[in-house]
């Protein structure tokens, strides 16, 4: 069982988000669970993009965080930035959707707009994404909260597409 008042249910909320920074997603250091409850009650966090507008002089002011603390979170949001896409793709908590699955949705995709503009079938026909999962897939990019949220988050500049690794040399190349 599960709720399904995604939107308005505060347990579902805090979860997203907690989910969002953890350590196998966006890894950002200084949100932890008690510290996105206190945003989200200060009306700080009310959505994952939120976290890429908080107001360095609002989170030192709240109780339990000071200068120090605040200049560690946003620290943590900067270089979640650097997250690659496959994380990212983890990171938006959609149904179905685990570390392995994102992995291979990344590399079979490439980019996020190829995912969301994937029919179901194209999406079931991805490595480790079955029918169900294609369906969870199209039904969370379905939502214009979500198209909200992920528009906002790339203009945070998160990563939402696979790059290439540059090679440095070819010194193997051959062997």
């Amino acid at each position: 069982h599960f709720c399904p008042n995604s939107k308005e249910c505060k347990p579902q909320i805090i979860g997203r988000i907690i989910h969002f920074v953890s350590r196998k997603a966006m890894n950002i250091e200084g949100l932890g669970n008690e510290t996105i409850e206190l945003l989200w009650q200060n009306g700080m966090l009310h959505d994952i993009s939120d976290i890429y507008h908080l107001d360095p002089i609002q989170l030192s002011s709240l109780p339990r965080l000071g200068e120090k603390s605040a200049t560690n979170i946003l620290d943590g949001v900067r270089q979640s930035k650097e997250v690659p896409f496959e994380r990212v793709l983890f990171a938006l908590g959609i149904r179905y959707v685990g570390e392995t699955t994102a992995r291979y949705l990344a590399s079979h995709f490439r980019t996020l707009d190829a995912i969301i503009n994937a029919s179901t079938e194209e999406l079931a026909e991805a490595e480790e994404v079955g029918m169900k999962i294609a369906v969870a897939i199209t039904e969370y990019f379905a939502e214009e909260d979500n198209r909200r949220i992920i528009e906002a988050l790339r203009k945070a500049g998160l990563e939402f597409e696979v790059k290439d690794k540059v090679q440095t040399s070819n010194a193997l190349a051959g062997k």
